[in-house]
């Protein structure tokens, strides 16, 4: 039984405590699925609790989700995806891959090419989650809170 999260459950728990984001159960689970389940969000879900909390929503376990899904879950308030094991998934699918087919040994030679495959997803991902380009929104949050921190200190 899989059990999701209650949008006016999380607009109390918003109120109640305060925190700054919030992950929601709308049908992911962490890791890859097995071959037979399928996931599907529910984006009804997703969107009333959307509406009803005005906190970046979290997506714990974004990999191997169908694409128009998770880019339909960023346009609905999702602000964090979780994708380490569609990353280390390609990583190591490259590693087998050079491992079954030549003698190397040393990680200098193998793990190149292993990294490149898991960039490859990411920069696949971050189009996908339309966040390419916004790096600076961070580098200025990040610079505010040294500013607040050095201040506070004296």
């Amino acid at each position: 039984m899989v059990t999701y999260t209650d949008p006016a459950q999380a607009q109390d728990f918003v109120a109640r405590t305060g925190i700054d984001t919030l992950a929601v159960a709308i049908g992911t689970a962490h890791g890859i699925y097995p071959k037979h389940i399928k996931p599907e969000l529910q984006m009804d879900i997703l969107k009333e609790i959307s509406q009803l909390v005005d906190i970046p929503l979290v997506l714990h376990g974004g990999s191997a989700n169908p694409d128009q899904e998770v880019s339909d879950s960023v346009q609905l308030g999702i602000c964090k995806i979780n994708i380490s094991s569609d990353m280390k998934h390609a990583y190591f699918k490259k590693a087998r891959e050079i491992l079954s087919t030549t003698e190397l040994w040393d990680p200098n030679a193998i793990y190149p090419e292993c990294i490149a495959e898991a960039r490859n997803v990411i920069r696949y991902k971050m189009e996908l989650f339309h966040s390419v380009g916004k790096a600076d929104l961070y580098k200025g949050l990040r610079y505010e809170q040294r500013q607040a921190e050095s201040v506070s200190l004296y």
